[in-house]
């Protein structure tokens, strides 16, 4: 500082308490959100189309790693050729969650969902790896249409993951 001069007085907040007020934003909004329970995906489909596109995207990947479930369940054979592409459809799950958002259903069982998706497993190994594909494929295309209605973020996320079903697809195939 210059001889004779006298410090200046900051004007408004500081730096550092604008950031952590900053921060602190999200966490009371979160807070301010949970206070009056889950919210449903018809609620907020109402105020943020995006959190009812995630709710979907949750429910549409929750059924599809019941498939997975319930492929490896009529066809012990193929339980380790499936574990890798089930762990990540259970990850994309997790990506998809918005926490405080109920999808409509409690989520059951992983057992009791590869149960109820048994029937749907035709008893030829080579058929049942097909209709799994099938079904990779329907909800990748799904999750591209998807993407036009999507916000930026969750979009960035549909397209990762419905490119990731697509390698699926090819895996599935007997391809790579």
């Amino acid at each position: 500082m210059a001889p004779g001069t006298t410090p200046r007085a900051p004007s408004g907040p500081r730096r550092r308490a604008v950031l952590a007020g900053g921060l602190a934003l999200p966490f009371a909004a979160g807070a301010l959100a949970g206070c009056g329970g889950p919210l449903s995906a018809q609620d907020a489909a109402e105020d943020d189309p995006g959190l009812a596109l995630s709710a979907q995207a949750v429910r549409d990947s929750s059924a599809l790693l019941a498939r997975y479930d319930a492929t490896a369940a009529a066809h012990p054979p193929l339980a380790a050729r499936l574990r890798p592409l089930r762990a990540q459809v259970a990850q994309h799950i997790e990506a998809f969650t918005v926490p405080g958002l109920s999808t409509g259903s409690p989520r059951p069982s992983a057992s009791a969902s590869a149960r109820a998706a048994a029937g749907q497993v035709p008893a030829d190994q080579g058929q049942a790896l097909s209709a799994l594909a099938a079904a990779e494929r329907r909800l990748a295309d799904a999750r591209t249409t998807a993407l036009q209605d999507a916000p930026p973020e969750l979009a960035r996320l549909l397209a990762s993951v419905a490119a990731a079903g697509a390698c699926h697809v090819l895996l599935l195939q007997g391809g790579a």
